[in-house]
């Protein structure tokens, strides 16, 4: 369990894979454009970036109300016949979802890699590390669920356009 996990907290990974029909390097310019996150967010929520864009040691931070995952940009690399494209956030310490009590997010993970899917296409892979309350766990893996749903339909909506 990473460091700074109260008692009653359990590690917790929600992955999310789906295949869409654009080429890798559409998805990927559209994955690292930081318009992507900043300019389609619903109000309240907002994610603001610090000097920088997906850049590594660029700062970010995803807000709203019951949200603060504040974090550190790590690795970045881009797309290559043999290695997936990869990126990673880092959250720091006091980032929370719903409330500290409950989700704890440490670590967000998106990989891409070009596939055959009626044609060129990519598969994305994605993983969110979080501490989590265990009553909350059941619950957590629901909304996340939800949420993740709507990446591959806002994904092919934008890069339809």
């Amino acid at each position: 369990m990473p460091t700074g996990a109260p008692p009653g907290f359990v590690t917790h990974a929600y992955r999310r894979s789906f295949a869409t029909p654009f080429e890798i390097r559409r998805v990927w310019e559209w994955l690292n454009d930081p318009a992507t996150f900043t300019e389609e967010q619903v109000w309240p929520f907002r994610v603001e970036f610090v000097d920088g864009g997906f850049e590594p040691g660029v700062l970010n931070v995803h807000h709203g109300p019951f949200l603060n995952v504040a974090g550190l940009i790590g690795e970045v690399r881009d797309p290559r016949p043999d290695v997936p494209a990869y990126r990673d956030i880092k959250y720091f310490y006091g980032s929370y979802a719903i409330s500290p009590r409950f989700v704890r997010p440490t670590r967000l993970q998106i990989w891409a890699e070009a596939t055959v899917f009626g044609g060129t296409g990519t598969l994305v892979r994605l993983r969110l590390d979080s501490l989590v309350r265990r009553p909350f766990v059941p619950l957590w893996e629901h909304s996340q669920r939800i949420f993740w749903s709507r990446f591959p339909v806002w994904m092919k909506k934008e890069l339809s356009a």
